[in-house]
């Protein structure tokens, strides 16, 4: 009656609650798991049940309450006016149809007696001149009744106001409407975007392998290099990123000194077959915890790709994906994504923004196309829920075999000295044509375009006319054209005409001493090459060079690059006038309590956690001087490996908080990390880390 469902629903609703583990039968009755109970207590509020407050409230205002709430009041004593009252506020159903039906300033008040905060609510809340007082309208209505000390509000009013809160119905799993979609169109249609994932993450990583991706000084591809890539690649700028996470997630991607380049794991992943390239893709996507497409900006700070994030879209995703099989239309799922999701935490059109990035995402993979899952999302499902967390890319792999066959690559030079590419390239070919020429269109067909700038290119990059023309002639169906070949060998013809030569000094002297230079055995180390009769070339710099010159016996003199003469000027040196002695205090130590403290809270102690890394423990102990060495190892074991810890801050303003973190990444003086209690991206100070324990 109270959810108003039929009784069989509740009984399996109840069952299944046991049936996780959330809640236990006992005689009969089903209970909540202690901590469970206490959750629910904390949040509902309110104060003792009627049973234990009626010894408190008086006959009178038993009395009052008891006819409000539709009671027969008349000739019983005060022991049988409580006990009345608290057999019929046991009646949930009858409460909340009281409670729903008061006034919305009534209403309010009841919520701040619930939260235990009346006086302030009341305080921020005037009433106009001649309006009841919402507090007398709840005792009137038998909702609060007033005891010896003041007002308490039962504990039973209390949960009734919560239900009335949340309007509570059983309804059971909402009924999804079939796609309705042609099976055949759909497999077509999926096909055809995964082979387009698979050509478009191959042409990020090839690009990335001539020319590392540029990195913002915090890590991650800025919004100015993304736009670079997305005009140069022609793919949409939201796909890219989308491409980028996946590609790093899957281990593909990585990050080094001059950007993020292709890792080892790259080359063997660029020559398997196109099942298992795409399960890879496919997996990391599935398991990823944010939803690329659709990125939180915390604070309206732009968090790049491929950071780590923080959020609950992954689990929207994969929630959504398995509501949405047998040919379900995945619209509807989405529409009802608060069944089969209810702990995500969005708003109204920030979950429609999680749930239209999820289908997307899903369209430009082949997991999804036409409104309905694909035999290839099918595939995914399967696959992971047969297999370990992080290990179905090698089952997916095997089922989507026949799905996604190996296409042959066919290379068409043509006359107007462009190529087309049909298929996906094998790596020699775009080796090949990543040289010599420049991509004009992307898509399932590529056309490059052959200049005298990308033939210059391929020749200063180690090719010669003859290789370049075999190589060309070897990888396509029609023989070279005959303008190609010409611009090949044009090219190569002026191409060294004009020769530059790297160094960084030069001799200048009579021809008999330049030859005796160059003979002069102990001069060897300067690398001396001779550009003319009176000139030598060296790598060296002026100041060594000078001083060999001068070891060996001969009397140079200095000149600036434009031939005038440098006078060496004499420094003395001398120590500063107020020089001062600077004493490294000692690295602080634990006392005796405070290490069986922490022994105690931590009884594996650090000694159970993999090595930390030492160069990050050395960068932390200089950026922090104040926090012990255990506090140091356990600091640096969460930043090598992205753990949970817990730390006391002091801000710049000097205000002090205790934070649970997810360090990402050190960057400068800064820890880039996950807060928890802010639920954002937050990038703490080092330097006002004040204190570093365990996360529970």
């Amino acid at each position: 009656r109270l959810l108003g469902a039929p009784e069989p629903m509740v009984s399996e609703g109840a069952a299944q609650l046991c049936g996780r583990g959330l809640a236990w039968d006992n005689a009969g009755v089903v209970r909540l798991l202690e901590r469970l109970e206490e959750h629910w207590r904390a949040e509902i509020g309110g104060g003792r049940p009627v049973a234990k407050i009626t010894g408190s409230v008086s006959a009178e205002n038993l009395r009052v309450a008891l006819a409000a709430l539709g009671g027969a009041a008349e000739g019983l004593r005060k022991p049988e006016l409580a006990a009345r009252l608290s057999e019929l506020v046991m009646d949930l159903p009858m409460l909340v149809k009281v409670i729903s039906e008061l006034p919305g300033p009534v209403r309010d008040r009841l919520r701040a007696y619930r939260s235990g905060y009346p006086d302030y609510y009341a305080a921020r809340v005037g009433r106009r001149p001649g309006d009841p007082d919402p507090t007398q309208q709840l005792i009137a209505a038998g909702l609060l009744l007033p005891v010896n000390y003041g007002l308490e509000l039962p504990r039973e009013v209390a949960v009734a106001s919560w239900l009335a809160d949340r309007a509570p119905t059983l309804t059971g799993r909402p009924v999804i409407p079939p796609a309705g979609a042609d099976e055949s169109a759909v497999r077509r249609a999926a096909q055809a975007a995964a082979q387009g994932a698979l050509r478009s993450v191959t042409t990020l990583l090839d690009e990335a392998r001539a020319a590392p991706i540029a990195a913002l000084k915090k890590g991650g591809v800025g919004p100015r290099e993304r736009t670079r890539l997305a005009k140069r690649l022609l793919i949409p700028e939201d796909v890219l990123v989308l491409w980028i996470d996946l590609a790093y997630a899957a281990g593909l991607l990585g990050q080094v000194e001059s950007g993020y380049a292709p890792t080892p794991s790259y080359t063997e992943w660029r020559e398997q077959v196109p099942a298992r390239r795409w399960a890879v893709l496919a997996e990391a996507w599935f398991v990823l915890e944010h939803a690329p497409t659709s990125r939180e900006t915390p604070d309206d700070k732009e968090l790049p790709p491929p950071l780590p994030l923080g959020s609950h879209a992954g689990m929207m995703r994969r929630a959504l994906l398995g509501a949405a099989g047998s040919g379900a239309s995945v619209r509807a799922v989405g529409e009802e994504i608060d069944w089969f999701f209810p702990l995500h935490g969005y708003d109204a059109a920030s979950r429609a923004r999680k749930v239209a990035a999820a289908i997307r995402e899903a369209e430009l993979l082949g997991v999804l196309a036409e409104d309905m899952m694909s035999e290839l999302g099918e595939h995914l499902l399967a696959a992971a829920a047969a297999t370990e967390p992080g290990g179905a890319a090698e089952e997916l792999s095997r089922r989507c075999a026949e799905l996604l066959p190996e296409t042959p690559c066919s290379v068409i030079l043509q006359s107007d000295l462009t190529a087309v590419i049909a298929g996906q390239p094998s790596a020699a070919v775009s080796r090949l044509l990543n040289d010599t020429a420049i991509t004009e269109t992307s898509g399932a067909a590529r056309t490059w375009r052959f200049t005298p700038a990308s033939v210059r290119a391929a020749l200063d990059a180690g090719w010669n006319a003859q290789d370049l023309l075999a190589q060309l002639a070897a990888v396509s169906a029609s023989p070279v054209p005959q303008p190609l070949e010409y611009l090949i060998i044009d090219v190569a013809r002026r191409h060294g005409q004009v020769r530059v030569r790297g160094m960084r000094s030069c001799v200048i002297a009579d021809e008999v001493l330049i030859t005796e230079m160059l003979h002069t055995r102990s001069l060897a180390k300067l690398h001396l090459s001779r550009l003319a009769p009176t000139v030598l070339s060296s790598p060296c710099g002026l100041d060594d060079l000078l001083a060999r010159l001068r070891e060996a016996g001969f009397s140079p003199m200095a000149e600036d690059a434009q031939g005038t003469v440098i006078v060496e000027a004499r420094h003395d040196h001398q120590a500063p006038a107020h020089s001062r002695v600077i004493i490294a205090q000692p690295r602080p130590t634990l006392s005796a309590t405070a290490l069986a403290h922490r022994l105690i809270s931590d009884p594996h102690g650090v000694s159970g956690s993999p090595p930390v890394d030492s160069a990050i423990f050395e960068l932390l102990s200089q950026l922090n001087s104040s926090l012990d060495e255990a506090e140091l190892e356990l600091l640096s074991d969460a930043v090598e490996h992205h753990n949970d810890v817990v730390i006391t801050y002091r801000d710049k303003n000097g205000s002090r908080s205790t934070r649970a973190i997810r360090p990402n990444q050190l960057y400068g003086k800064w820890l880039d990390s996950w807060c928890h209690l802010r639920n954002a991206q937050r990038d703490f100070t080092i330097a006002n880390i004040e204190a570093v324990s365990p996360a529970s």
